[in-house]
Formats: structure tokens, C-alpha cells, sequence
């Protein structure tokens, strides 16, 4: 039996991770983390709730299988992106104030969010264009080093915002729109014209 929840997703997402990493580096799960840049605790935490949450082996043993599937079409597709070219466009980039206010704006029952740190918006777009977790999302993991209030505040509405129970009404539209954000804002790291705010 699978004793899934609202963060199964990504915990799958994470060890699908470290297990394409594990097969091209050759490396254990543990080294897998830091070459993704994820904490050791983190990915740990992954295989032990996974292990919890589907204790079967022949569900582990298609998960890989389909581990290995993603890997054979990256091997064979010529147009695959590239993350880490993402990654480095998106280093340094934060969500203009007036872009999270526009965004915000004419939501039912969202128009306090538009006065929130657009911080939120930051680590939303940069998670989605990169494909990342939004805990590497670099101006958030540079606050959340701070350990002050205000960055529990963001990463917890960031938290809410990812949760899939929490995607509706106001906060579905929200997503949406900050989905197409990033969809023009990873165009334009593609063609190499840098990540400049969309319009």
C-alpha cells in the first residue's frame, strides 16, 4: 500500500534526482546531493519518508525503471535544456516590486499578497524556470541564512503556494500567472538574452 501526501510529489521529484545524478557520476546519494546543491539532511529526510510511504519493492523497483526511461529520452533528445545554463542566468535575478504588485493584482481575495516581500514571487519563478526546489532559490536560501522572521514568513507562503490541497481559486490564478512569467522568463534565458523582467 502507498501512504502518499501533499509532498510525495516532491520527494519523488528529489530522489529522481539524485538517482539520474547516481547513474551518470556514479556516485551514492549522499554526493549526489552536493553536486545538485541539495543539503545531505534533505535528500536523507527523501529516501527515508519515500521508504516510509511505499515500503514495496516492486514499486521502488518501477520507479526506477522509470528513473531510467528519463534518462534514455535526455540521452536521445538534441534539444534538451540546460539547467545549470538556467541556474547561472537566474543567479542573481529578484522579482521587481512591480512586477509581484501587477501580478497580484485583480485577484479575489488576494490583494494583500500584493503588498507581501515580492521575495515570494522570486523563489516561485526562479524554482519553476530552473526545474529546482525554491529552497535553492539563492536571495531565499541567502535570507533563511538570517534565520529572522521575515524568512519564515516567505518560505512559508511560498510553502502554502506549492501545496497542492492550497492551489485554488486566488492562489490558482496567482500560480498561473506566475507560471507564464517564468515560461517568457526562461525564453529569454534560452536564447541568451538574459533573465530581464518580462512585460
Amino acid at each position: 500500500m502507498i501512504n502518499t501526501n501533499n509532498w510525495t510529489i516532491r520527494h519523488l521529484r528529489r530522489a529522481a534526482s539524485l538517482k539520474l545524478v547516481e547513474m551518470t557520476a556514479g556516485t551514492p546519494w549522499a554526493q549526489s546531493a552536493d553536486a545538485l546543491g541539495i543539503p545531505r539532511g534533505n535528500a536523507s529526510r527523501t529516501m527515508w519518508v519515500l521508504k516510509e510511504q511505499i515500503p514495496n519493492d516492486d514499486i521502488w523497483r518501477e520507479f526506477e525503471t522509470a528513473v531510467e526511461q528519463i534518462a534514455r529520452i535526455l540521452d536521445s533528445d538534441p534539444n534538451r535544456i540546460n539547467y545549470a545554463d538556467r541556474r547561472r542566468a537566474m543567479d542573481t535575478w529578484e522579482m521587481p516590486q512591480v512586477d509581484w504588485t501587477r501580478l497580484c493584482t485583480g485577484i479575489p481575495k488576494m490583494a494583500r499578497m500584493a503588498t507581501q516581500n515580492p521575495l515570494i514571487g522570486t523563489a516561485l519563478v526562479w524554482s519553476e524556470v530552473t526545474q529546482a526546489e525554491h529552497l535553492q532559490c539563492p536571495p531565499l536560501k541567502a535570507l533563511r541564512q538570517t534565520d529572522s522572521p521575515q524568512a519564515r514568513r516567505v518560505g512559508d507562503r511560498v510553502a502554502q503556494l506549492l501545496t497542492p490541497s492550497r492551489q485554488m481559486a486566488g492562489s490558482l490564478i496567482l500560480r498561473h500567472r506566475l507560471n507564464q512569467y517564468a515560461a517568457d522568463l526562461a525564453a529569454r534565458c534560452d536564447n541568451g538574452t538574459g533573465p530581464l523582467s518580462p512585460t
